[in-house]
């Protein structure tokens, strides 16, 4: 299995709301990907500029064919848009 802990700091507040619905929309579209165990976005308590997504997926094919999907390359640049986007991958 595959971890991905996807890290997003919001360059400015007023780009939140849209950070926020490009991740919801993320997380909805991809949860159907093959493959997929979860998928999850959570917003940081301790500071509003913050959202972490973590994934979990079965193998590399999946996660490769995730990447390579419609609505991965539509959303990702719009949470490229609103911040710095950081990633950390495990595999076990």
């Amino acid at each position: 299995m595959i971890r991905l802990n996807c890290f997003l700091e919001i360059a400015d507040s007023s780009l939140k709301q849209k950070a926020v619905d490009a991740a919801v929309e993320l997380v909805e579209l991809s949860l159907h990907d093959k493959g997929c165990i979860s998928y999850e976005a959570f917003s940081s308590l301790t500071s509003d500029n913050h959202i972490e997504i973590v994934e979990t997926w079965q193998d590399e094919e999946s996660l490769k064919a995730h990447s390579e999907s419609t609505h991965f390359k539509r959303l990702v640049p719009e949470l490229e848009k609103c911040g710095t986007l950081t990633l950390e991958k495990f595999t076990f």
